[in-house]
């Protein structure tokens, strides 16, 4: 599918305004906290860190060093189907990827993963944006020669990012998945950067992705849900990525969501249903509240969160009955069976 991401007057439009690497720091402190943010500096700067990034890639870099380290995949149903067939596609196409690869010095995997998003693996199909070939793209890029062989437009369309290979310090054999991520960012267009928001293309069918969508040329939707798969997601189901995550593909679960409360992308709320409102209540419980498990988010579970949140208001907490970020992160750290005065003398609550 085309990109519908203008990358030339993105870059034109953004590159004024682009943040520092210092000032994309500060901002990771305040949404994770220093000391994580400063271990996974370190921790990368003693495995991997290409050394000859510049803006605006250093600061994208430094994103995805921070989003792979927290990542969890959880697929739909359909994106579960979708993944079986990129796979069996992945095990029937292999040398026609890995060809390209030697011609590129790319991995053959991240080849893979961006011509399953940009055409579903269509061979009839230019790598650069899935318009079909033999004929002038109509999007973005349309500034290339007419191909007609998959392969020779593909060389084409990697090779006009080989300057971000090369600040990467990327080959074929690269399994990093900052590098891939940031790669894989920048192949697609900066837009999502620049508005702060994960990008679909990289992280679709993970954690680290909830809604935000390019729908036309230039035309970002916030609501639009992308419902392909990320390339992450993808290159990480081929086992091509070097992390210490479980890149296997599995569907969304209750802890999958949770884990979007607690990054703050998810409320929960009175009136939400479903497993991961279970979760929480079984949280509540564990912490000492008095509510029933039973995956409806009630007035009663709403007045045990509220009571929790009254018991916790020196974290800063906000006593509205919504589990938020803050609200969900205390849970995580609340001693089990905690003593509260707001759980005695009542039987369970729905």
């Amino acid at each position: 599918m085309p990109s519908y991401q203008t990358q030339n007057s993105q870059q034109n439009n953004h590159s004024s305004s682009s943040s520092s690497t210092e000032q994309e720091v500060d901002e990771m402190q305040e949404l994770y906290g220093n000391s994580v943010v400063q271990d996974m500096m370190e921790e990368e700067q003693q495995s991997h860190h290409p050394a000859s990034l510049s803006s605006p890639y250093d600061a994208v870099y430094l994103k995805h060093v921070l989003q792979v380290s927290s990542i969890q995949i959880g697929l739909s149903t359909s994106q579960l189907q979708d993944m079986e067939t990129f796979i069996s596609h992945w095990h029937q196409h292999r040398s026609r990827y890995e060809n390209v690869s030697r011609k590129t010095n790319m991995p053959a995997k991240l080849i893979a993963a961006l011509h399953w998003r940009e055409s579903t693996g269509n061979f009839n199909t230019y790598l650069h944006q899935g318009d079909p070939l033999g004929r002038p793209p109509v999007n973005w890029p349309t500034n290339i020669p007419t191909f007609h062989n998959w392969e020779d437009a593909a060389v084409h369309a990697l090779n006009q990012k080989k300057s971000l290979q090369n600040q990467l310090e990327m080959s074929a054999d690269t399994t990093n998945a900052a590098s891939i991520a940031t790669y894989a960012e920048g192949y697609n267009g900066l837009g999502y950067h620049y508005r702060n928001t994960p990008s679909p293309y990289v992280y679709s069918g993970s954690n680290q992705y909830s809604s935000g969508k390019y729908v036309s040329d230039g035309q970002f939707s916030s609501s639009t849900v992308d419902r392909q798969m990320g390339v992450i997601p993808m290159v990480g189901a081929l086992q091509g990525l070097n992390t210490t995550q479980d890149m296997t593909p599995k569907a969304v679960d209750a802890s999958f969501v949770w884990s979007k409360v607690l990054s703050g992308q998810l409320l929960l709320k009175q009136g939400t249903n479903g497993p991961e409102v279970e979760l929480l209540q079984q949280k509540l419980q564990q912490a000492g509240y008095s509510v029933t498990v039973d995956g409806d988010f009630g007035p009663g579970t709403a007045r045990a969160v509220r009571e929790f949140q009254e018991d916790h208001q020196h974290f800063g907490l906000s006593v509205d009955g919504i589990v938020g970020k803050g609200t969900a992160t205390q849970l995580e750290n609340s001693p089990t069976q905690q003593s509260s005065s707001s759980s005695s003398g009542d039987n369970s609550i729905e």
